[in-house]
């Protein structure tokens, strides 16, 4: 058994389900923020997120797609799950960082505007 294949159709299904569920928690709560910050200008608001959340969709499953390629040789099923385990958590951590960042400029912004 192919165990490199077998992981890679585990790992694509997880990676992209995590991140579009993510990216949309992201897009319909993120706007609250955004119409403080933009003091209720929907329009802005409303094209902002999406070009927010399609760059995100972008970075997120183009970095996912592109980890399969320095993916190290799995030959059993052990290693797998800890290929898979390691992979996975590194994005998970990313996104989590990433979106951390996102937080403290759209705080740093908004405050540098109030005053």
């Amino acid at each position: 058994m192919n165990f490199n294949i077998l992981s890679y159709i585990i790992y694509i299904p997880i990676i992209f389900f995590i991140t579009i569920k993510v990216g949309w928690i992201l897009y319909k709560s993120g706007e609250v923020f955004m119409c403080d910050m933009f003091k209720d200008d929907t329009e802005i608001v409303a094209s902002l997120n999406k070009i927010l959340l399609i760059g995100y969709y972008l970075i997120n499953l183009g970095s996912a797609t592109i980890t399969i390629a320095f993916w190290d040789s799995v030959s059993t099923s052990y290693e797998m799950m800890n290929a898979l385990s390691d992979i996975l958590g590194k994005t998970i951590l990313v996104l989590a960082i990433l979106h951390y960042n996102n937080i403290f400029w759209i705080k740093f912004l908004n405050r540098k505007n109030k005053q």
